[in-house]
């Protein structure tokens, strides 16, 4: 009766029910039962307290990670943030300093998601075209307004000055690790699909898929919008003209995959408020950067 007890002990204990430890106890009163049960009784009660003891050091050492782990959730947040900031912060600046308005970026970088969406890409590679597309004028900083800012056609020597800020961007963005992955943008959105872009001259599907993509948003927009040399094309004469240059200056099976929606987005995004804009790209930040394989900033 007595083993069958200190067994019956046993079982409820490794089930996690200590209640049933105190009968433990009553077994090692030495004038009752014999020694070698009161000291197998002992030993079992010893080793009880001692998973007791290791159960609440478990306990608080999972309260402690879970602790940790919203301290860490709540930097990453501010990480986030502040990440976030800076790319809108750097490429707001540029934008409003070239054209006057920052609805350009948020415009492209829309076309850009949508394109990307429509090719099922990788949550990884939308984010690179994200912070790309965002920055792909970043290098602007590095080039005079007497050039930047005039109004008619530029020499020879103005164009090639122009032309170095592809290669300005680049160097900037390459000192934030957290900017690496648009470096395809920002150095190969000038490249054509024929090899007679610049800066390297890159052809066809040397030329990233992420500057591939951009390439057309770029272009659509700046047809479809006011700038200081130019009125806005009408929709129709803007898809003649990048269909007219389908193959040459842009991957021809990405421009039909962009041309299937092109009236859509045109509706959507080209003539929208900067409020609008701004909402709809935060949308699709929360989308690409909250989700759990973003999180590593």
């Amino acid at each position: 009766m007595l083993i069958k007890a200190l067994m019956s002990v046993s079982e409820e204990v490794a089930m996690g029910n200590y209640r049933e430890a105190d009968k433990l106890f009553e077994l090692t009163d030495e004038s009752r039962f014999p020694s070698d049960i009161t000291r197998l009784a002992e030993a079992f009660g010893m080793m009880i307290v001692q998973l007791e003891a290791r159960e609440q050091r478990l306990e608080a050492l999972v309260e402690s990670l879970k602790i940790s782990n919203s301290m860490l959730e709540a930097t990453n947040q501010r990480l986030y943030e502040a990440n976030i900031g800076m790319l809108e912060t750097l490429g707001n600046a540029i934008a409003k300093r070239d054209s006057d308005t920052s609805s350009h970026n948020y415009r492209v970088t829309l076309y850009s998601i949508k394109i990307s969406e429509m090719m099922a890409m990788d949550g990884d590679s939308i984010r690179g075209l994200i912070k790309g597309a965002f920055l792909h004028d970043l290098g602007k900083i590095a080039i005079s307004d007497r050039i930047l800012l005039k109004p008619g056609k530029l020499t020879e020597e103005e164009f090639r000055i122009m032309k170095s800020h592809v290669s300005h961007g680049a160097d900037i963005v390459d000192n934030y690790p957290w900017l690496h992955d648009s470096l395809d943008v920002v150095l190969y959105h000038h490249e054509k699909y024929n090899g007679r872009g610049y800066l390297r001259c890159l052809k066809g599907e040397e030329i990233p898929l992420k500057a591939r993509i951009f390439c057309i948003a770029d272009v659509f927009d700046a047809l479809t919008s006011v700038r200081p040399y130019k009125e806005a094309f009408p929709f129709d004469m803007s898809v003649a003209i990048l269909t007219r240059e389908r193959g040459s200056h842009f991957d021809p099976d990405i421009l039909d995959i962009f041309l299937e929606q092109a009236q859509q987005l045109h509706t959507d995004f080209c003539r929208a408020p900067l409020e609008f804009l701004k909402r709809t790209l935060n949308g699709f930040l929360d989308k690409y950067f909250h989700a759990p394989e973003a999180q590593s900033l």
